[in-house]
């Protein structure tokens, strides 16, 4: 018996069932692995019904290539990598940084709005995960030796005459070539049933004033609420990430609204002491799910969190439920590591696990508090 089962609050876990007062249908449980792609997961789960109706099909033969999000994700973020190194002089003992901030599969809503606007989206028959997407890490390393060359490279060539531009340019084609043999290679095409257009023109007609509609959202005590702020819950940016700020009970009224009106809302949130990982066979997400404190051992609160930077941003799923009999609130939400693991894929969420653990949001724009 390891540490969380032996601490695990067995009679909390007991108080839990499965009513809620607003549930929307059951979504298809995917199962993301070791791929960390829970933001596009979650984004496309987020979005799929509404694209459904855009298109007059059922929501079942929507399955999106998250793969396809992710090799141009990996594109944009090298990129960035070059971009940085041309224009700013950066000591090398910061390249470390900047390789860990960039060569990963880390984003959020914004990063898969950014993404899907310039690149579209195919289906997954088109572009199916391959074994490769489960290993990450693996192609983090790959890429780093590489791309090292290229920042050495450059480095040495800065101020002395040569087109830098170019070398990226020479750079970015070798890294697509890469990118295609571990991803495989993106359709220039959407194709669905007997409708075939080009990516772009498919994602504009059918999907974009979807995704437009969401806003991104959070909620930062140490930040003024009611403004928008230029910032990322990632290391790495690929584009300006606007976030609103807003007290949590508004945001949470406005994801009732959006729940009641059949439409799942985004969410990012931290997992500190692991309460959203596989093990997690309950399917609970609550502060006191673990009695760490037989041991000494509090769960840090959001403010002290947020005041020394470690209210790390964890994961990403989507609320499709919730609950408030006897004033004691719950939330369901649908994760993203297979229906064997959690509660059928699920998770029940206590009132006091958003209150904590729960900063990061996308909804419609037409169910924010006026």
């Amino acid at each position: 018996m390891d540490i969380y089962d032996k601490y695990k609050n067995k009679e909390l876990i007991e108080t839990f069932d499965d009513k809620f007062d607003i549930e929307l249908n059951k979504y298809k449980v995917y199962d993301q692995g070791n791929s960390l792609t829970c933001w596009i997961y979650a984004a496309f789960n987020t979005i799929k019904r509404d694209v459904a109706k855009s298109l007059n099909l059922d929501e079942d033969k929507l399955d999106f290539s998250v793969n396809y999000i992710s090799f141009y994700d990996r594109i944009e973020k090298l990129n960035k990598i070059y971009d940085e190194i041309i224009t700013k002089d950066y000591e090398l003992s910061n390249v470390k940084y900047l390789l860990f901030n960039y060569i990963n599969t880390c984003g959020d809503f914004n990063s898969f709005k950014y993404l899907v606007n310039k690149y579209g989206i195919v289906f997954d028959n088109q572009m199916p995960m391959n074994d490769n997407c489960y290993k990450p890490k693996d192609i983090d390393n790959l890429l780093i030796q590489k791309v090292i060359f290229d920042i050495d490279e450059i480095i040495n060539k800065k101020n002395k005459g040569y087109n830098l531009l170019d070398l990226k340019k020479k750079y970015m084609t070798e890294n697509y070539k890469i990118l295609e043999q571990i991803y495989g290679k993106p359709p220039k095409e959407t194709i669905i049933d007997d409708l075939q257009l080009p990516v772009k023109k498919f994602y504009d007609k059918y999907v974009k004033n979807i995704v437009s509609s969401y806003v991104s959202l959070c909620c930062l005590d140490n930040l003024e609420y009611n403004k928008n702020y230029n910032i990322s819950f990632l290391d790495m940016k690929i584009d300006e990430e606007l976030y609103l700020n807003l007290e949590l009970n508004s945001i949470k009224q406005s994801i009732i609204k959006s729940l009641k009106d059949n439409r799942p809302v985004w969410f990012g949130c931290s997992f500190r002491y692991m309460s959203g990982s596989y093990k997690n066979k309950d399917g609970i997400l609550a502060d006191n799910l673990y009695m760490f404190d037989k041991i000494g051992i509090k769960k840090l609160p959001k403010t002290l969190a947020e005041k020394y930077n470690v209210l790390d941003y964890s994961h990403a799923m989507i609320f499709t439920g919730y609950d408030n009999k006897n004033g004691n609130r719950k939330w369901q939400v649908c994760n993203t590591f297979g229906e064997e693991n959690n509660r059928n894929g699920y998770f029940l969420m206590s009132d006091d696990f958003f209150n904590s653990s729960v900063f990061m949001f996308a909804i419609n724009k037409k169910y924010l508090q006026k």
